[in-house]
């Protein structure tokens, strides 16, 4: 981000007059009192109205205070009586630099080709002198951010080598550093130029910089606290750095204020309005956050197809806290839109479950509050069969356990017409061979919906179908990226081979307790496994753990029914099954 100015060590490369007015105003500036300066310059401009010095410091005023329609009449008229200046042309060039940077400030002024302005008048610039030293520097700059950076770096080290302390030079330099990712450059020239004036806003500022980028959020708050202090002007660039640090630091009141601040500066950056909505959010300051949300998607509608799309993508990386936090933001924000609806409450309902898969007994404290907007919605419309599942996943995650009464409800919920939703119930009460029949009828859906319907099952930690629904998804749109999904299907899939292969060592070693140990978290990771229900009853079978025994054959039939066509199998399951009794 371009800086808003090269700071009042510019200034002194103009000639010093004796005048005890500008004297007094000059010290004022240094003192920071701008609009002090600003009055006596303004009067001593009606006595002397073509003093060149005078109309400089008063358009540097005006840049710094965020006047640029101000600055701008002062310099076009400096330049108009003084057409030989360069320092005005350079000047001027770098007010439509900053003009043209600001796209969302609150002087943003899309009638006029900025960048053609601001080329214009640095081209001018260096045609009247190419030997000042603030000609260059500014020239630098615009160079900089064109990315032309070898005419960036010789305008600057020029400027130095005609006057070798000339800050604004050695800021650039800096810049220049930091663009190239020469951080231990960038840092010498910034100290080299923090010696040669200890009291310079922006010396501080990008030492700020340099520290932020090297993540010492506690030292770069530091610093561009010290160059506010030292800075008679507002500087966005700074506001935002110690905005985000500060959050990065957990400081939240502390980056509200600088974010607030900045929607005054820039009142139409929407990722500005965006993080004073999070923070809000995170200090429960619910109507602000909702209006703050709200006015960034006015200013950047498509903001919320990134929501959307963060949302689900923690969603399937399984980021339980971030993943709710962003979907009851969506639905605070887009409460009246179905899909809206339809998708969060469902991702809320499935990420609840997963806590409860994870942490049995440790439900989440929002629970309840979800709990009560699936419960509003189906109170809406009862004969919903996706919500009459997510509250039952809701209860289960809130019990801590899957009691006798959920379970009952699973089975009723497993016999719906609706193939998906029943298939799932039937997964979740553990009968996967109804399971697989149900989600083997799912067929004729959208991409999103297949992708919805994959993301469900992911999370209850479904991992044949998942896989199934979204291929399926990709099929019909190969551009939506679901091989980060697919990966995490492979991982766990992966996982569970692993702990099966630790139950076989063990099993070989005939430590039978362990083996059954590992070939349960196998079989909790990718419950449709039916080898690993196989290799769980031949070790249950070791420890005489005879219903135990049983239960894992028998879920190995349900997901293999042709496992009974197996004469050995068979009769083993009979002698099983009679000592279970």
């Amino acid at each position: 981000m371009l800086i808003s100015g090269v700071g009042l060590s510019a200034l002194t490369l103009l000639p010093a007059y004796g005048e005890s007015a500008l004297d007094k105003a000059a010290q004022l500036l240094q003192d920071g009192r701008a609009t002090s300066a600003a009055a006596i310059y303004k009067e001593y401009l009606k006595v002397h109205p073509k003093d060149l010095n005078a109309q400089l410091a008063m358009a540097n005023i005006a840049i710094r205070q965020f006047d640029y329609p101000k600055a701008k009449s002062v310099l076009e008229q400096a330049l108009a009586q003084h057409p030989d200046s360069a320092e005005t042309a350079a000047t001027l060039g770098h007010l439509f630099q900053l003009w043209q940077n600001a796209p969302n400030g609150k002087l943003a002024d899309n009638t006029r080709d900025y960048q053609a302005l601001a080329e214009e008048h640095f081209k001018q610039a260096l045609g009247l002198n190419p030997e000042s030293p603030l000609v260059l520097s500014y020239a630098a700059e615009w160079s900089l951010q064109k990315n032309d950076l070898i005419t960036a770096e010789q305008n600057l080290q020029k400027a130095l080598r005609i006057r070798p302390t000339f800050i604004p030079a050695f800021q650039g330099l800096a810049r220049f550093y930091m663009k190239v990712r020469d951080i231990p450059r960038a840092r010498d020239t910034i100290l080299h130029a923090t010696e040669l004036d200890p009291l310079d806003a922006m010396n501080y500022f990008l030492t700020a910089q340099l520290l932020a980028t090297a993540n010492r959020p506690a030292e770069a708050v530091k610093y561009a606290a010290k160059s506010e202090q030292l800075d008679y002007g507002r500087l966005p660039a700074r506001d935002y750095l110690l905005a985000t640090q500060y959050e990065k630091l957990g400081e939240t009141p502390n980056a509200l204020q600088y974010y607030e601040t900045l929607t005054r500066y820039t009142p139409r950056d929407a990722q500005v309005w965006l993080k004073l909505g999070e923070l809000y959010e995170l200090t429960q300051q619910n109507q602000q956050s909702l209006t703050a949300f709200q006015k960034a998607l006015t200013l950047k509608p498509d903001i919320l197809s990134s929501l959307y799309e963060e949302a689900r993508q923690n969603t399937r990386l399984e980021k339980i806290e971030v993943a709710c936090k962003q979907w009851r933001r969506l639905l605070n924000i887009r409460g009246s839109d179905p899909a809206t609806v339809e998708e969060g409450l469902s991702a809320l309902a499935s990420l609840h479950y997963l806590n409860y898969f994870y942490r049995p007994n440790q439900p989440d404290a929002d629970t309840e509050n979800d709990l009560r907007r699936v419960e509003e919605a189906l109170a809406q419309n009862p004969d919903q069969p996706n919500r009459q599942l997510d509250r039952l996943k809701l209860l289960i995650a809130r019990q801590g356990t899957l009691s006798e009464d959920r379970r009952q409800d699973l089975l009723v919920m497993s016999k719906v017409n609706d193939d998906a939703v029943a298939g799932e119930a039937a997964f979740l009460v553990g009968e996967l061979k109804t399971a697989h029949e149900r989600l083997e009828g799912v067929d004729g859906l959208s991409e999103a919906e297949y992708a919805r319907l994959a993301d469900r099952l992911l999370l209850v930690q479904e991992l044949q179908f998942s896989k199934v629904f979204y291929q399926r998804a990709s099929q019909l749109n190969s551009a939506a990226g679901y091989q980060m999904a697919l990966k995490r299907i492979q991982s766990k899939q992966s996982l569970a081979a692993q702990k099966a292969d630790e139950g076989t060592l063990a099993f070989n070693e005939k430590n039978y307790e362990e083996a059954s140990l590992k070939y349960q978290e196998a079989a909790r990771i990718y419950q449709q496994w039916d080898n690993i229900y196989l290799k769980l009853g031949d070790t249950y079978e070791k420890l005489k753990k005879w219903p135990e025994a049983k239960a894992a054959y028998d879920k190995a039939t349900q997901l293999s029914p042709g496992l009974m066509s197996s004469q050995g199998f068979a009769k083993n399951y009979a002698r099983i099954e009679k000592k279970a009794r």
